[in-house]
């Protein structure tokens, strides 16, 4: 990829590996704090992109309530159960209307470096528990933010414009995803007990179903590796 990237909420997961993936790759990136780079301020943001930057925005799985059977695509109709997801959806909206060639991603269940996630989580709870309640109702495409971070990229490079599902190939259910964390960290002896949802209310509804379907990217040569082996990797790197 040629040319250089400007990364808005750069502390976070995706953004910590947006910058690493960049900086492998050669590509110029900058990649202000918050406190440098306030999204809400039009001055500064029409400073900050004044050379006509690409807009990559990214979206979630909480734009859809979860209730089809199989993996959603770009043209399901979205339908969020939260407040999170209809700010999500509406920024999806406001994004392509302000800027047709802006490129519009949806993931689902990222974990990575930078922040808090479901793996770690649970290789916490392990440490002081030897049997732990995880959620078996809601399935996903669980998604490391190294392969989020490259994908979106090599959808740049590809010129692609508009909305891409971008997800880890394959899909589990949580207390699946439980259980290979702790496998691959050698933690067999800690028990996952699935549970309803209901057991864990949270304050934004999560779609019981949050299996993308990624064949769009993956007709411009952008494929996901499945998230078994991209958790593989993650698990492998926390030493």
């Amino acid at each position: 990829m040629t040319g250089a990237v400007l990364i808005a909420g750069a502390g976070g997961m995706l953004g910590t590996s947006l910058r690493k993936v960049c900086l492998e790759r050669g590509v110029a990136v900058a990649a202000p704090g918050e406190s440098d780079f306030d999204i809400t301020e039009p001055a500064g943001v029409a400073e900050a992109v004044r050379s006509g930057l690409r807009f990559v925005h990214v979206s979630t799985d909480f734009v859809f309530d979860g209730t089809k059977a199989g993996a959603y695509t770009e043209d399901d109709e979205p339908n969020p159960l939260s407040v999170y997801g209809r700010s999500k959806l509406l920024g999806e909206r406001s994004v392509a209307e302000a800027d047709p060639r802006a490129l519009i991603v949806r993931t689902a269940w990222a974990f990575g470096e930078g922040g808090a996630n479901f793996p770690k989580k649970i290789l916490e709870r392990a440490r002081t528990l030897r049997s732990i309640d995880v959620v078996c109702d809601e399935k996903g495409s669980p998604t490391y933010t190294r392969d989020l971070a490259a994908g979106i990229l090599a959808l740049l490079d590809a010129g692609a414009r508009g909305l891409f599902h971008l997800a880890g190939s394959g899909s589990c259910t949580r207390d699946e995803l439980a259980r290979e964390v702790l496998r691959l960290a050698g933690r067999d002896d800690v028990e996952v007990v699935p549970v309803p949802s209901s057991t864990f209310p949270s304050k934004a509804a999560r779609p019981a179903n949050s299996v993308l379907d990624c064949s769009k990217a993956a007709a411009l040569g952008v494929a996901m590796p499945a998230w078994s082996d991209a958790l593989a990797r993650f698990v492998s790197g926390l030493g």
